[in-house]
Order: structure tokens, then sequence, then C-alpha cells
């Protein structure tokens, strides 16, 4: 793997001499490396599955073209400061913005940011705060970049109608014995589609402008200092053209929650209130001269349709039989879509306090 790597890496444009690496993440498409040099800088090489990734070139040039925007919106900083505020790539020594193997598979390689730490779990407010300021400084540097530019690399993946439909296929083709297991959650889904439609509505209408979305900013995807100031968002696989809401109603469904995404034990599951004021006054902060009334509106709705969606999409690999998550059980996307809806549940219950928060917070 060693020689592999470091062959890997010589195909970029980095002077920088290989010399050891270290596995960050093994994960169920993609894997991760931190390339070691014997200079002051080291790397993460990436190394998107061709066999999934059909268009991996794109996806990869989706973040070229991301991070050259935001690099040229700090343009008042040093070099170095700038890649600590943005995830910075590395061209290939062919001109092009991945390098591919013979096995099909698209590789990428980008400045790894030192003395900086990430969280799996919200730690406290302040990082509630900071993550919130983080996306919101993303969307508000990013309002002005056309995003029709980009690359649709997963069409459609935050809409309910869609996700509703793929569960309904499950639901017709499922065992009888998953149906009777899961009835309590497939009624759930079929007696709140209609209010959890209302954001795709709103988008085919255009009522809400489409801008540039990160569409995956759970809490280990924002950087911080040691201090715990954020730096900057990461992994931006899913950057796409979409709304402002897919961000924030993802990231309040992840850091709000009280227990962990595959708890079992809903009695544990809650909305932590405090979270959700400090991240909201971060982000509404930064977007303050870019969001529109109108997005105002949506974006306590958007609370209870993303975790909404990701109950849908668990259910659904539940039915099919666990073909797309990985597994470490037999219920396990049973209980993951249990915990998501229990969630919207909470969130409904909170619902009139969280919506005149965002109202007398902007």
């Amino acid at each position: 793997m060693n020689h592999k790597l470091e062959r890997i890496f010589k195909q970029f444009q980095s002077v920088a001499e290989f010399v050891s690496f270290e596995e960050l993440n093994a994960g169920h498409i993609n894997d991760t490396f931190l390339i070691k040099t014997a200079q002051s800088s080291n790397y993460v090489l990436q190394k998107l599955n061709g066999a999934v990734f059909k268009d991996g070139g794109k996806l990869i040039e989706n973040k070229f073209l991301i991070s050259k925007h935001l690099q040229r919106k700090f343009a008042q900083l040093s070099f170095s400061e700038i890649q600590r505020r943005v995830l910075c790539f590395v061209a290939s020594k062919s001109g092009n913005f991945f390098y591919q193997d013979i096995e099909g598979n698209y590789w990428n390689l980008s400045v790894f940011i030192a003395d900086s730490v990430t969280y799996e779990k919200t730690p406290n407010s302040e990082i509630a705060y900071e993550a919130g300021k983080a996306t919101g400084n993303f969307l508000a540097l990013t309002s002005d970049f056309n995003a029709a530019k980009l690359t649709p690399v997963l069409p459609d993946f935050h809409s309910v109608s869609k996700r509703f439909l793929q569960f309904k296929e499950a639901l017709k083709n499922a065992s009888k014995e998953r149906k009777e297991q899961a009835k309590e959650l497939i009624d759930f889904s079929n007696s709140n589609i209609a209010e959890m439609l209302v954001l795709d509505d709103a988008i085919r209408l255009k009522k809400l402008p489409l801008r540039v979305t990160h569409n995956d900013t759970k809490i280990s995807n924002i950087l911080f200092s040691k201090n715990n100031k954020a730096l900057c968002l990461i992994d931006t696989d899913t950057v796409m053209e979409g709304v402002i809401h897919f961000d924030y109603g993802d990231a309040i469904r992840t850091i709000c929650n009280t227990s962990d995404e595959d708890c079992s034990k809903t009695h544990q599951i809650g909305f932590n209130m405090d979270y959700f004021k400090r991240y909201t006054t971060g982000f509404l902060q930064e977007l303050k001269d870019s969001i529109t009334s109108e997005e105002l509106q949506y974006l306590s709705v958007s609370i209870q349709i993303m975790p909404f969606i990701m109950g849908l999409r668990f259910l659904t690999d539940f039915l099919n039989n666990d073909v797309y998550y990985k597994t470490n059980y037999e219920q396990h996307n049973f209980d993951r879509s249990k915990n998501q809806y229990t969630l919207v549940q909470k969130i409904k219950e909170k619902y009139s306090e969280i919506d005149a928060f965002i109202e007398s917070a902007f």
C-alpha cells in the first residue's frame, strides 16, 4: 500500500517528498489517507470509488471550483492562513482536477490543515455556536457563485418526494415479516408525508433561491482550531446546487439530537434547545446580509424535514433488506429510522418555541 500511495501522490503537483501515510477513514465507499512528507506541509489523499461515482471527475471539479471561489474571498489573508480557512486542492500533473488510476478510481489531493480538531458529537453550546457560524459563513461567501455551474452528482439528494417514492417501492416489495416489524414507522411515514413536502413544493414553485449548498453539514464535517473557533467546512464531496434549508436543517438534526443516531433507546432521544439557539444565532449572524425573507420563513420547518428524510431513508433500506447502509446487526436500520422519527416528534413538541426563536433572532 505504501508504494501505491506514493506513486499516486507523485501524480499531483506537489514538490513535497512522500515519507509515510496514515489511514484517516476506511469508508464504506471512499478511502482517505493522511500523507506525511519530509517538508512542513502534509496532505489528504482521497480515493473515490469509480464503480459508485461514474462522474467522479465532475464531483472533484465541484470541490475545486468552490475552493477557488472561497480562496478569492480570503485574498486579504496570508497564503498560510487561507490554507487554514479553506479546503485547498492540488491539481494533478496532467492539469486535471483529479488522477484516475487503471482501476477507474478517482483520486484527489488537498492540503492537510494542521493543529485542528473535529468532533463526532457536539460537546458544548459554544461549539454549536461556532458550527452555526461556519455553515452560515460558507453559504454567505458562496451566495454570489453561480450554482448552476456545479454538476449535480447526487440529483434530488434531499427531495422528500423522491425519497417517499423509493419508500413506497420498497414497501411494495418488502417481506411480510419486515413490514410487520416496521408497521409503526410505516404509519408514521404515511401520516406525516403531506407536511414534509412543503419544502419540495416551495422549491418547485421557485419561492426559494437555489444556491451553493454543502449538503452534509454534520458536526464532524466542520473543522475547528484548538481554541475551538470554527475554521472551515470539510468533506465537500456533496457540494451542489440546493437551498440553505438543506444545510441548516441537517446540521440541526445532528447537533441537537441528545442521543446518537444509532441509539435504540427512544427515551434518551431529545432536542437540545440550547444548542439549537446557539447554532441558529451563529448561522443567522453570518447570513444576515444575504438571506431572503422567504428563506427565513422555511427555516423552522426544515428542522423537521431533514430528520424525516433520514428516517425515511433508513426505513426504506430496512424494507429493502439493508442493501445501502452498512449495518452491524439485523435491526440496525430499523433502530436508526425509529431514532430519527422520534427526533421529529420531539421537534414537533417544541415547534412553537423553535419558530418564535428564529423570528426573534433575525
